[in-house]
């Protein structure tokens, strides 16, 4: 437009025509990294040294080249988007934890995982853009947070049988030294047998749904339908009468029912579908229609482009499953839901995936940060102010389950409120 022209780099393309989905493919780690910021210093950027995927230096470690009619980007813009979205190294690179995911470790994006680097490559973009051609306006967006909740469990087991009451006293007595705690667990196992459910400390449901109204919020609740694994596919049963009855209140409220894939669904397109089916079936039974369906994987269990596939091929609208375990953070590179692409058959799919940000086991799991008051709400409270930056969407996960202790309440509430 009036004689003016944007280029740049192509070197993803270029270098994986013959090499697609192998590791000369795959971009030099540690990246080379561009003081953005001192060629464009209008750029909204997360810091001012951006990692470049694919490209290469124009000039003098340069990355961008102008003259009145001209900007030249060293920078491969569109290649690394898509590389970063596509999921593109989980392809190639065939790592995997004890629970067959791709660990935050293997990943070329471990070290700029904190920011969302497909939306800084947007901004250096349209920071070219609006040198070149000042008119132009962008698409408006805004912040906003996306809550929801893997149901794992409705229930605390052990409160409900004689052999597990018992064996959880004696660790409250012996293992965690409190015979405080141990006539606490006898208190609430009482009032369960007399009061039900409701009683029971881990179903927080309407507490969840009272906090999300008051913060404007619709919560997600997503549920797990089959259990094929066995005992690491919940405990609960999506047809009993609790649990249907649960399905109706969340869904007159206004909240969001979804799918939780079982454990074995990560490579099974049939399993995916059967368990999707069933969730329709059992709303529909119980009234509940939706016009779009969405989820997540039990575990995070995720294979790149498999798992994209079967949610895909079964109908599903979005999901929200790829994030690391071991800290909250930018899988994909963004925090803006996009639509998915499969890799190996080298097609866009009608599926959006909807990144996680954060998950509370993320932070305070023994397993992972291992983090508590204030340094976890600084955790959050970081990664979160991340995607206020770049208006983008916080998509939080906090299981039903994680709401027992006060402690845990009050960061929740901390973390949805500010």
């Amino acid at each position: 437009g009036r004689g003016k022209s944007l280029f740049t780099n192509d070197e993803f393309f270029r270098r994986s025509g013959q090499a697609w989905l192998q590791e000369g493919s795959l971009p030099s780690i540690p990246a080379e990294g561009w003081s953005v910021t001192e060629d464009l210093p209008e750029v909204n950027v997360a810091e001012p040294c951006l990692p470049v995927l694919y490209g290469k230096p124009l000039s003098s470690n340069r990355f961008l080249s102008e003259s009145p009619h001209e900007i030249w980007l060293g920078l491969d813009v569109f290649g690394s988007a898509f590389f970063m979205l596509s999921r593109y190294e989980e392809a190639v690179t065939r790592a995997m934890d004890v629970h067959d995911r791709f660990p935050l470790e293997a990943s070329i994006g471990a070290a700029f995982v904190s920011r969302p680097i497909v939306n800084e490559y947007a901004e250096v973009l349209w920071a070219c853009i609006q040198r070149l051609w000042p008119e132009l306006e962008r698409k408006r967006r805004s912040f906003k947070m996306i809550v929801s909740h893997d149901v794992d469990a409705l229930t605390d087991k052990t409160l409900y049988g004689v052999s597990g009451l018992a064996r959880r006293i004696a660790g409250d007595v012996l293992r965690r030294r409190s015979v405080f705690r141990a006539a606490n667990t006898m208190k609430t196992a009482i009032q369960v047998r007399m009061k039900g459910v409701k009683a029971d400390p881990c179903f927080t449901f309407e507490y969840i749904m009272d906090l999300s109204e008051r913060n404007n919020l619709a919560s997600a609740f997503y549920f797990i339908t089959d259990r094929p694994a066995g005992r690491i596919d919940g405990s609960y049963s999506i047809r009993d009468q609790n649990t249907r009855k649960l399905l109706r209140q969340i869904h007159s409220r206004g909240h969001e029912l979804g799918l939780h894939a079982s454990y074995n669904t990560v490579r099974d397109p049939a399993q995916t579908l059967k368990e999707f089916n069933i969730l329709r079936d059992i709303c529909a039974e119980e009234g509940v229609q939706r016009e779009k369906w969405g989820g997540r994987q039990h575990y995070l269990r995720w294979r790149t482009p498999e798992t994209f596939r079967n949610w895909d091929l079964a109908g599903l609208d979005y999901d929200s499953t790829l994030t690391y375990p071991e800290r909250p953070g930018f899988r994909c590179g963004a925090c803006y839901e996009y639509p998915a692409y499969d890799v190996q058959e080298r097609k866009p799919l009608r599926l959006r995936e909807r990144p996680l940000i954060a998950m509370e086991r993320s932070v305070l799991s023994r397993k992972y940060m291992y983090l508590g008051g204030e340094a976890a709400f600084r955790v959050f409270e970081d990664v979160k102010n991340t995607c206020r930056r770049f208006s983008g969407d916080f998509t939080l996960l906090w299981h039903n389950t994680s709401l027992v202790e006060p402690e845990d309440r009050e960061l929740y509430e901390a973390v949805l409120s500010t």
